[in-house]
């Protein structure tokens, strides 16, 4: 049977009475906060300075009414805008991809329902919460905290890890199984959360015993089938007793 999130809370609670040092893996983009949100407030920037740079996507914004239209991809938000002139594309794609991958603009993310209570629960249960994202060290790990801390989520105290790509071009499900090795010499890793299908059944795969959750917001669209054992879960509001 697929673990539930009290679950993986009561076996944090277990091995903590027992002294053993526990860890749970968290995912930011997807996972713990709706970045739809920074997209569209970048998009309703740069339409606002560069209106007749991008005329379609200024109009577009003016009927904006919500966030479903925010795709995985910037390329699909946009046709789904109406905005299909190449050149006004690749303009704009030039000022989100400055914007979106910078700390400045990561404050415009938005916590999942129930999120920031359940990671508290967690780390007050005992677990070492370690935030392994896709976000990178040069451009975004001040901007990550920052959020983290601006949510109210634990950052920056005992218990606690922020763990980021040394590189922006490298893949993030390398970056992660490269880090697992890492993880095993710090305790057990009891709760893994991901909202990647691909990145999910890594951990799975290399952390077998632990409680594995995938969180159903958006991912690749060529992302693979889930393997056995993972918990769909929608937000982290069924973590509530």
């Amino acid at each position: 049977m697929a673990p539930s999130l009290e679950g993986a809370l009561r076996v944090i609670r277990e091995r903590t009475a027992r002294q053993t040092s526990t860890l749970a893996i968290f995912d930011l983009d997807g996972t713990l906060f709706d970045n739809r949100t920074r997209t569209i407030f970048i998009l309703r920037e740069i339409s606002e300075q560069f209106d007749s740079k991008v005329p379609r996507l200024h109009a577009a914004l003016g009927r904006f009414r919500a966030l479903s239209v925010v795709e995985y991809g910037l390329g699909s938000t946009l046709r789904k805008l109406g905005v299909r002139d190449p050149k006004e594309a690749a303009f704009i794609r030039k000022e989100w991809e400055k914007r979106f991958f910078s700390d400045e603009y990561q404050k415009f993310d938005m916590p999942l329902p129930g999120a920031k209570s359940y990671v508290c629960r967690v780390h007050a249960a005992g677990a070492t919460v370690i935030y392994l994202t896709g976000r990178d060290v040069g451009r975004m790990l001040v901007g990550a905290t920052d959020c983290l801390r601006l949510y109210g989520f634990p950052v920056g105290v005992a218990g606690t890890m922020m763990i980021v790509k040394p590189q922006s071009r490298q893949d993030d499900e390398v970056f992660k199984r490269d880090v697992c090795a890492y993880l095993r010499r710090l305790g057990e890793v009891v709760a893994v959360f991901e909202n990647e299908p691909a990145n999910s059944n890594m951990l799975h795969a290399q952390f077998p015993e632990a409680a594995s959750f995938l969180v159903l917001t958006q991912h690749r669209p060529d992302a693979p089938a889930l393997h056995h054992g993972i918990r769909r879960i929608r937000d982290f509001r069924d973590a509530r007793i």
